[in-house]
């Protein structure tokens, strides 16, 4: 894995901030800087999974009171506004600023899926039913998602794209749903296979949604797909006892096995086709963050206590997370880079509770954390080049990409 300080400067870094009211401050400790967003109504979510385009695709919600949504890209700040005086839940965001997303009618009846688009919220549409859900978007603006067809007795798998929904249909069940799409439009997600006797993870791609199998199990459950259209999730053995994180690549399952328990999870894969996940160790009495690359598992270890759990990574191998701790009974949250895992939490002593939500490609880490007055305000920490202290350069709500970053070999 490469270090922090290793990669080239990454122009226009892709932030969501979701708060009613914002007010920046900043704050640098041993190398690295923070960038206070404000007090936020809820959990702060970050970017999800890196981006092929180097810009981290991020998620975020209306914050309640007022109601409305505020994206973060590079220096320009959007104000979404209220939507239709309610939230819908999860937003995400493509490279160019475009925002997809979902609403409640004010009788909570139905859900409605929009694209914010030129200033403009456009209706995705429907499948024939009253709900349409967004589940994600890729860096080039293709929202997926799912939504209820006619008579609403199933779901259906969409996209959307150019102003065209499309139903991706099921395995011929009565259910299906979008999880993540790429640049090249290939989409995984899940669905019922005939009859509704379990669920199986699918790719589509070229019109054709393919059924994954499974590790032997009855049900397999994708999580994510990379630019080379390589899937991971998770699926049941043989017997049903366990589940194992899978690679899927060229027409065939692999199973990543273990840290030597019985259970583990995929949670991103990045272009290269690392994956991070989950896993239980011997004995299934804890659990710890890994890494899969080149065809081996790595511990990611803790911070001292007994479980460490992956979030997210970025392009580049560096995965963030939570962690136990020793003594302590809150979790710390964690980066892990070059083969040693930093404890974020103890970075700032004017901030506490700091709960990473997910890293992008502009090295800035996303997470919420707790004031000495006890309000949660969000936080991006980014490190601070060597020598590039006075680099924080503020600009309303957030945090303007480093103005230059050291460049070394990988």
């Amino acid at each position: 894995m490469s270090s922090l300080f290793s990669r080239p400067p990454v122009a226009g870094a892709l932030l969501l901030a979701c708060a009613a009211c914002c007010t920046s401050a900043s704050a640098q400790s041993a190398g690295y800087g923070y960038t206070d967003l404000g007090a936020v109504d809820g959990s702060f979510v970050g970017p999800v999974s890196p981006a092929e385009s180097g810009i981290g695709i991020g998620k975020a919600y209306a914050a309640t009171s007022p109601s409305g949504v505020f994206s973060y890209s590079g220096s320009s700040i959007y104000n979404l506004g209220a939507i239709n005086g309610s939230s819908g839940g999860s937003y995400y965001v493509d490279a160019a600023g475009q925002v997809a997303g979902a609403t409640y009618s004010a009788s909570g009846a139905s859900t409605q899926a929009f694209l914010y688009s030129g200033g403009k919220f456009n209706d995705i549409g429907s499948l024939g039913g009253t709900g349409t859900y967004v589940t994600g978007m890729s860096a080039s603006g293709e929202v997926i998602g799912y939504g209820n067809a006619a008579g609403n007795a199933s779901t259906h798998a969409f996209t959307y794209s150019g102003g065209k929904l499309t139903d991706l249909k099921t395995l011929g069940g009565s259910t299906s749903s979008a999880v993540a799409v790429n640049n090249a439009g290939q989409v995984t997600g899940n669905s019922t296979t005939s009859g509704d006797a379990a669920s199986h993870a699918f790719l589509y791609s070229a019109g054709s949604m393919t059924d994954l199998g499974t590790l032997g199990g009855a049900s397999s459950s994708a999580i994510a797909i990379n630019a080379a259209g390589i899937v991971i999730g998770s699926s049941a053995l043989s017997g049903n006892a366990s589940r194992h994180a899978f690679e899927y690549a060229n027409g065939g399952m692999v199973d990543l096995g273990t840290l030597g328990g019985s259970n583990s999870t995929a949670i991103a894969i990045d272009a290269a086709g690392s994956v991070i996940g989950n896993s239980t160790l011997a004995g299934n009495g804890a659990t710890h963050a890994f890494v899969f690359a080149n065809g081996q598992m790595t511990d990611l270890g803790t911070l001292g206590g007994a479980n460490s759990y992956a979030l997210g990574m970025d392009s580049f191998g560096d995965v963030v997370g939570l962690s136990d701790v020793a003594g302590s009974s809150v979790q710390h949250s964690f980066l892990y880079s070059n083969g040693k895992m930093l404890d974020l939490s103890s970075l700032f002593p004017d901030v506490s509770n700091f709960m990473v939500s997910g890293i992008n490609d502009a090295l800035q880490i996303i997470g919420t954390a707790t004031t000495k007055l006890g309000i949660t305000h969000g936080l991006i920490v980014s490190a601070v080049p060597e020598g590039d202290g006075a680099a924080m350069t503020l600009a309303g709500f957030g945090l303007l990409a480093w103005a230059a970053r050291r460049r070394r070999g990988r």
